[in-house]
C-alpha cells in the first residue's frame, strides 16, 4: 500500500517542486506597490561591460554606472536591491519572463524593442556604434569592412544593419567577452561595439597599446530602461520616467558618469541643458511625459 501511495504521489510532488524551483528564479512582482511590499527590487544589468555593468574580480559583484543607478531608485524606494547579471542575448527574456522587474542594460531603443518591452521615456543615454580595431588593419571607411570578417554579439540591433549596409561578415557571438577574444585571437579583423564601450576599454594597456576606434560613429540610438508591456501605462512606469526626468534635471546622471570615469556624455549634457530650460517661466519639457512633450526631451 505504502509503495502504490507513492507511486501516485511522486509526479505531483515533482510538478510541485519544479513550479517552486521556477517561482524561485522570477522576480513575481510587477507593479510598485508589489514591489514596495515584497521589499526588494530586482534589477538586470549587463555583467560584461567594462565601467557599466561588469563583475568585479576581487569581490565577486557587479558594480558599474547601471548598479549604481539601480541602487539609487531602491534607495528612494526604500526597499534592498538585488542584481542580476545578464548577457546581451539574455536582456529581452528577462524583463518578458519576468525574472527582473526592471532592466537597466545598455539597451537601445529600437522599433523591435518597442514592440517586445515597454521601454521608458525620457532615455537615459546615448551611444553609436564604432569599431575596435589592431592599428595594423588600417580601417578608415565603413566601407572598408567589406567582405571582411568582424565579430559582434549575439542580439546588438546594428549586426544586420552593418551586414546590409557595408557588406562585412558579422560573426555574432554570445556575450562580450567571447566577441573580444576572438579579436584577441585573430579570428576576426575587428569588433563591432558601442563606442561608449570601446572608449573605456582603451584606457587599458592591453587594448590602448594595440588597438584603436578609428571609424566615425554610426547608428546613434538612445538607451531606454524597461520593464514588463503589462506595466504599460502604470504606476512603474510613471515612476521611473518621473525618476529619469529628475536625473537629467539635477545634473546626477554627469555624477555617476564621472564617478566611473567614462568620457563625458554629449547626450547628458544637452539632456540636462533641456530639461532647465524654461519658456515664460514655465518648463520647457514640462514635469512628465505625455503626447505633447517637445522631441528634443525625450
Amino acid at each position: 500500500m505504502m509503495t502504490i501511495t507513492y507511486k501516485i504521489l511522486r509526479p505531483a510532488c515533482v510538478t510541485l517542486l519544479g513550479m517552486l524551483c521556477l517561482l524561485g528564479n522570477v522576480a513575481q512582482a510587477t507593479s510598485l506597490a508589489e514591489i514596495k511590499q515584497r521589499g526588494k527590487l530586482v534589477v538586470g544589468v549587463k555583467k560584461d561591460v567594462l565601467l557599466w555593468g561588469y563583475q568585479d574580480n576581487s569581490s565577486g559583484k557587479i558594480i558599474g554606472m547601471e548598479p549604481d543607478l539601480a541602487q539609487s531608485i531602491a534607495t528612494d524606494l526604500g526597499v534592498q536591491l538585488e542584481l542580476v547579471g545578464v548577457l546581451t542575448a539574455e536582456r529581452i527574456d528577462a524583463v518578458k519572463n519576468g525574472q527582473v522587474d526592471i532592466l537597466i542594460a545598455t539597451l537601445t531603443d529600437t522599433p523591435e524593442r518597442q514592440k517586445e518591452l515597454n521601454l521608458i521615456t525620457p532615455h537615459y543615454y546615448s551611444s553609436g556604434v564604432n569599431l575596435l580595431t589592431r592599428k595594423s588593419e588600417n580601417f578608415k571607411e565603413w566601407t572598408d569592412l567589406k567582405n571582411r570578417r568582424v565579430c559582434s554579439r549575439r542580439g546588438a540591433f546594428y549586426n544586420r544593419r552593418v551586414t546590409v549596409t557595408y557588406g562585412a561578415d558579422v560573426v555574432a557571438l554570445y556575450s562580450n567577452d567571447w566577441s573580444k577574444q576572438a579579436l584577441r585571437d585573430g579570428r576576426c579583423a575587428a569588433l563591432v561595439y558601442d563606442d561608449t564601450a570601446i572608449a573605456a576599454m582603451l584606457r587599458a594597456p592591453e587594448w590602448a597599446n594595440d588597438f584603436v576606434m578609428p571609424m566615425t560613429t554610426i547608428f546613434t540610438t538612445p538607451w531606454s530602461i524597461a520593464i514588463s508591456p503589462a506595466e504599460r501605462g502604470g504606476d512603474l512606469e510613471k515612476y521611473l520616467s518621473k525618476t529619469i526626468i529628475n536625473w537629467h534635471r539635477n545634473g546626477y546622471l554627469q555624477q555617476v558618469e564621472k564617478s566611473w570615469s567614462i568620457p563625458p556624455s554629449r547626450f547628458l549634457d544637452d539632456m540636462h541643458k533641456t530639461w532647465n530650460k524654461k519658456v515664460d517661466n514655465k518648463w520647457l519639457c514640462g514635469d512628465s511625459i505625455n503626447p505633447s512633450t517637445p522631441k528634443e526631451c525625450l
